[in-house]
């Protein structure tokens, strides 16, 4: 679902599955960022809560000893992921929403550290800190990627599939397996890069070209009226379903 802060829809967020992977969720940072040449990206986690009624087989809201009632409820409680992006020339914007949502006052978040990626938790290091009173802890992009890739592709069903443009069915999803490696990560951005992953911890970048969403974007600009990026997400839907 759309995550809805104030007048404004942010990006979709995930549930998480109800595996034994997650268990340590709760005691991990509740967020972090990944500040690109375009876009900055904010992960945050939180749990929902959830109601379903009780039935019987004929529709209808019962009692323990099966006598009609008004409905009962079920309460459990899910956990998600949550995805916000900023175009990183409004950085202040932001670290306003990241105050207003995810950050206590500056007394409480004093000394505690903010997990950022990219090549903006360099450039921009000072700001979070004086804007968040949190110490931004720098990890390197391409390590992310590759955990995280290795991470899903492990735990997570139907994260992978595989594309047959004429087959039947078009999608085919394999199972988990845990022997993953090798293979080929493709990272899309303002440029791309190649990475072939052998293991855990050895892989190295085979390719690339500064040509990927910032030359897109770009263009389109030039060629377009739209502004935004997410006008351009639109046009690349577009463009995929004309070519396919």
């Amino acid at each position: 679902m759309p995550s809805t802060i104030g007048d404004k829809t942010y990006s979709k967020s995930i549930e998480l599955p109800e595996t034994e992977v997650f268990r340590n969720l709760k005691n991990a940072k509740r967020f972090a960022m990944d500040i690109g040449g375009s876009l900055t990206k904010i992960a945050y986690y939180s749990t929902v809560p959830y109601r379903k009624v009780l039935y019987n087989k004929d529709q209808k809201a019962v009692d323990s000893e099966g006598q009609e009632v008004n409905p009962k409820y079920e309460v459990s409680q899910g956990d998600r992921l949550h995805f916000v992006k900023f175009e990183t020339k409004y950085i202040e914007t932001c670290l306003d929403f990241l105050q207003e949502n995810l950050v206590a006052s500056a007394d409480v978040m004093k000394e505690k550290k903010i997990k950022v990626t990219g090549g903006g938790a360099y450039k921009y290091a000072d700001l979070l800190q004086e804007k968040l009173g949190l110490t931004v802890d720098k990890e390197e992009e391409m390590t992310c990627l590759i955990e995280g890739c290795n991470f899903l592709l492990k735990n997570i069903h139907d994260e992978v599939f595989i594309y047959q443009r004429h087959g039947n069915p078009e999608y085919r999803f394999p199972n988990v397996d845990p022997c993953i490696f090798p293979y080929l990560l493709v990272n899309i951005g303002s440029g791309v890069s190649i990475m072939k992953v052998e293991a855990e911890d050895r892989y190295e970048r085979i390719g690339g070209t500064a040509t990927g969403g910032g030359t897109f974007w770009g263009l389109g600009k030039l060629l377009t009226k739209a502004k935004s990026w997410r006008h351009f997400s639109v046009m690349g839907y577009i463009l995929t379903s004309i070519t396919k």
